[in-house]
């Protein structure tokens, strides 16, 4: 029933009423009441990669360049450059409205590098009733994997339920010249007071595991209103 609700309320393209704001490692999404905790690391404001670029799981940037939340910086990562970014933008907007999205949020800046290992977290806020649109002009998750396999024919959809998320998994073997690795975009999504949240974590399987570990930490830190 989540799935279904996900996709009708994808219908809808009028910018979310909701929007986020950041205290400390803590992320709340007004008025519908969700908040989440960020790994601590993220809230730093130095450097750990040894050099750069760096391809590893490291801290970059001040959190002003890390943590998108206004509108005009929402608005510079549509249609994302660089390797591994391009291709997770093209997906995620194939399956979500843009205009619903209210905060991107990882350890480094994203769009325009090549660096893979870092996780990045979406946020959207979705209506469940829109009353526009057609579902010939939905974005779904069969958009979705069309885009992931025309990048890569390695691309699969999988889906189930844990818990209260209802979780759309896609991922692909991205390789780029000379090296490579699994990609995958999971969608966390949540029915809350009429409304539909939805977590779209983006990185790849390994790479010591860290990506998974942050991943895991933010599912855990998750309070639901």
């Amino acid at each position: 029933m989540v799935a279904l609700l996900l996709l009708v309320a994808s219908l809808l393209r009028t910018p979310s009423t909701d929007s986020a704001r950041i205290a400390g490692s803590t992320v709340a999404i007004d008025p519908l009441g969700l908040e989440l905790t960020l790994p601590p690391a993220w809230v730093g404001d130095r450097d750990t990669a040894a050099t750069s670029p760096s391809c590893g799981h490291h801290l970059r940037g001040a959190p002003a360049r890390r943590f998108a939340t206004s509108r005009p910086m929402l608005d510079s990562l549509q249609h994302a450059t660089g390797e591994w970014d391009q291709e997770y933008s093209a997906v995620v907007d194939s399956i979500l409205p843009f205009a619903q999205l209210v905060a991107q949020l990882g350890p480094e800046p994203f769009s325009g590098g090549t660096c893979y290992a870092d996780l990045q977290l979406r946020i959207y806020v979705l209506d469940s009733a829109p009353t526009t649109g057609t579902a010939e002009h939905a974005p779904s998750l069969a958009a979705g994997f069309r885009v992931a396999h025309g990048l890569f024919p390695s691309a699969s959809l999988a889906s189930r339920d844990s818990s209260s998320w209802h979780i759309d998994a896609l991922r692909w073997i991205a390789w780029y010249s000379d090296y490579g690795a699994e990609a995958n975009v999971q969608l966390y999504s949540i029915p809350i007071r009429n409304r539909v949240a939805v977590l779209v974590f983006m990185r790849v399987s390994g790479r010591g595991g860290l990506a998974e570990r942050d991943q895991q930490f933010i599912l855990d830190h998750v309070r639901i209103p």
